[in-house]
C-alpha cells in the first residue's frame, strides 16, 4: 500500500474518534517548556508515577512519512484518552503514531532517512521521562516520574519534543504526533496500519541491502507489487546496478 493511502487510513480512524468527542488536539510548543535531563533520565520504581505501554498492556509505535502535500498537519498533537497526570492510573496502554512530511529524495536513500527519523526518539532529553524499552515489534515502553507529573509533564510536552527533534533534521518539513491511551482496544485498532508500515520499511531495507534479486522466494512480494514507493525504489536500484555492470565491463 502506498504510504499516502496508509495515512488516509489513519485519518479515518482519527475522524471516527473525533466524531465521538474522544480527541484532544494541541499545537506543539517551540521552544519546549520543560527542563532537560542530560543524555537520558533514569526513573526508578520508587519515583514512578505512570508507565506507558507496559508489557502487560497494549503498546504500538510506528512512523509513516510522505513527501506529498496536505497529508501531515504541521505541529499537531492529538491525544485519544487520558493524559499522564489524569486519573492517577499507574499504567496506561500506549499508542504513538508519527506522521512526517519530508523533502523528496532519491529512492535509495529513503530507508536511511527513515532510520534517522525513527532514532530521534532516543535523543529526547526530558527530565522525569525515560524510554525504558523498544522492540522490533513496534512496541514502546516508557516511564514518567512522580515529580514530573506533579510539575505538569504531559504528552503534549513529549510530542512537542519529538516534533522539535524531527524538524531539526534538514529534510523534515512537517511533523505530527498521535497518542492513544484510552484503551487496549483503541491502541490495537491501528495494529494493521503499523504492520503495513513496518513491512514496507523491512522490504525497502531488504531491497537496498541485497544486490541480487530473488523475487520468487521473497517474503515481501505483496509489498513490492502494491506500494508505489517500492516500485520506484526497484526501478532506481535496477538502473544503478545496470550502470555499475556496464562500468565493470
Amino acid at each position: 500500500m502506498p504510504l499516502h493511502l496508509l495515512i488516509e487510513e489513519i485519518r479515518t480512524f482519527l475522524q471516527s474518534k473525533k466524531n465521538k468527542g474522544l480527541c484532544r488536539e494541541f499545537q506543539a510548543q517551540n521552544p519546549v517548556d520543560w527542563p532537560l535531563a542530560g543524555p537520558r533520565d533514569i526513573v526508578l520504581l520508587p519515583d514512578l508515577a505512570v508507565e506507558l505501554g507496559h508489557p502487560d498492556d497494549a503498546s504500538l509505535s510506528f512512523l509513516v512519512w510522505t513527501n506529498e502535500t496536505n497529508k501531515v498537519i504541521s505541529d499537531r498533537i492529538t491525544l485519544i484518552g487520558p493524559d499522564v497526570g489524569e486519573g492517577h492510573q499507574p499504567r496506561l496502554p500506549f499508542g504513538k503514531v508519527v506522521l512526517v512530511k519530508t523533502d523528496p529524495c532519491d529512492e535509495e536513500f529513503i530507508y536511511d532517512r527513515y532510520r534517522d527519523m525513527d532514532l530521534t526518539r532516543f535523543d529526547l532529553s526530558l527530565k522525569g521521562y525515560m524510554l525504558r524499552a523498544t522492540s522490533q515489534y513496534m512496541r514502546e515502553w516508557s516511564r514518567i516520574s512522580r515529580e514530573a507529573v506533579q510539575n505538569g509533564f504531559s504528552l503534549s510536552i513529549l510530542g512537542s519534543a519529538l516534533i522539535k527533534a524531527l524538524k531539526e533534521l534538514p529534510y523534515v518539513q512537517e511533523a505530527e504526533v498521535i497518542f492513544i491511551t484510552r484503551s487496549n482496544e483503541d491502541v490495537n485498532a491501528l495494529n494493521e496500519q503499523g504492520h503495513k508500515a513496518n513491512r514496507l520499511i523491512l522490504a525497502m531495507n531488504k531491497m537496498i541491502r541485497e544486490m541480487e534479486e530473488d523475487c520468487g522466494s521473497c517474503e515481501f512480494q505483496d509489498v513490492c507489487s502494491d506500494a508505489s514507493e517500492m516500485q520506484a525504489l526497484k526501478k532506481t536500484l535496477n538502473e544503478k546496478r545496470n550502470r555499475e555492470r556496464k562500468q565493470d565491463h
